[in-house]
């Protein structure tokens, strides 16, 4: 960090005197020969008027604060660029270039001052670079540079947080596709198409992935899958061909399913898996070797069994007559308590409540309206 100017080192140092100056109190003999104020005798105020008056002189002798900042203000008021030219010239008078070196050769002169600038500098440079922090310390800690915020603006509270912009951005997306629902979306239905089941030919179906309104980086990948049986081959081309694609062949639906993200575009994957089930194909017709005799390996498949309801837990037919007969009796015999007044209803009791408690408020409310207020009473 670079020393601060001779400049602003002489304006703290005579303000450094000019406080301590303030600060002594007056000699011995001086505070002897002030006179004392006459006391009035026989007055029952005296000791007020003489504490009032300690009081003054405590004033008096207290330290003088100076205001740095008119001072500040007047030494900017008067650095103009004709009193500076003034200075320098002074300066280069008594052999030297500018004012700052004059005044760093006159200071260098005087006795003591080299204790009194190191001071200086060292309370300039508490006050801008802050107290060291005691390392050994058990609370230090290291300040986090991802916390270090001082390079951004101050927050003027005249705009909402990061996260209500974010939120905010989020609002306009979703209305830019609502709008697009509304306004763009029937337009396409004039590109529609009605289905067609896929011909003997196509036997190749292909899944891309899309990321509306953004670039992904699994765009790129293309599954492809197929049957076998639904290729012109015979039983044993298909059972070399099965054997051949490996754990990518699904025996419970009987699918071979393979995917590619290899390369950077959609065509080029599936110009790659094209390629790639063109030559399983040739393979498998390949009569070289038709791996008969190597088993299809469906180990790579685990089988998920579903837990099914078992028979004994269904209901027969005895046992549905036998809970419709317990059904109808508790249906009569409810009847019959309920003739009798025996049977509670939830629903009445709970409208007879509530019938009650508005009463009851009713009630408080008149009582309420006719006690008279109570004045207070007059002063016989």
């Amino acid at each position: 960090m670079a020393s601060t100017s001779p400049a602003a080192r002489l304006c703290a140092l005579v303000c450094r005197r000019v406080s301590s100056s303030a600060h002594q109190p007056l000699p011995r003999a001086q505070r002897l020969c002030r006179p004392a104020a006459p006391r009035a005798p026989f007055s029952s105020c005296a000791p007020a008027q003489e504490r009032k008056r300690e009081a003054a002189a405590d004033d008096e002798d207290a330290p003088q604060h100076i205001e740095l900042t008119k001072m500040n203000q007047a030494i900017a008021d008067l650095a103009t660029p004709q009193r500076l030219q003034q200075l320098d010239e002074v300066a280069k008078q008594n052999g030297h270039n500018t004012i700052d070196e004059y005044l760093a050769a006159t200071l260098n002169n005087t006795p003591g001052w080299a204790q009194e600038e190191r001071e200086v500098d060292e309370q300039m440079s508490k006050i801008v670079q802050g107290e060291r922090p005691n390392k050994t310390s058990f609370w230090y800690d290291e300040d986090d540079p991802e916390c270090n915020t001082e390079e951004l603006e101050d927050f003027d509270e005249d705009d909402m947080t990061s996260m209500a912009h974010a939120r905010l951005e989020e609002i306009r997306e979703m209305r830019q596709y609502a709008r697009l629902a509304v306004w763009e979306m029937p337009l396409l239905a004039k590109f529609a198409k009605p289905f067609e089941r896929p011909t003997k030919e196509q036997v190749l179906r292909w899944r891309y992935t899309t990321y509306m309104g953004e670039e992904h980086s699994a765009e790129c990948k293309v599954v492809v899958q197929f049957r076998p049986s639904d290729l012109d081959l015979t039983p044993v081309e298909i059972s070399k061909l099965k054997k051949l694609a490996g754990p990518r062949f699904d025996p419970v639906r009987n699918v071979i399913k393979m995917s590619s993200n290899s390369y950077e575009h959609q065509a080029q994957n599936k110009q790659h898996l094209s390629e790639l089930v063109e030559k399983l194909i040739a393979a498998a017709k390949d009569p070289t070797d038709t791996f008969e005799d190597v088993p299809l390996d469906q180990r790579y498949h685990k089988v998920v069994r579903k837990p099914r309801f078992p028979k004994e837990w269904r209901m027969t037919e005895e046992r549905r007559l036998e809970l419709e007969e317990y059904r109808r009796l508790a249906e009569v015999e409810d009847k019959e308590r309920e003739e009798k007044g025996l049977l509670v209803d939830g629903a009445k009791k709970i409208d007879e409540y509530m019938t009650q408690k508005l009463t009851e408020e009713l009630r408080k409310q008149k009582a309420e309206v006719m006690v008279p207020a109570r004045g207070s009473r007059a002063r016989r």
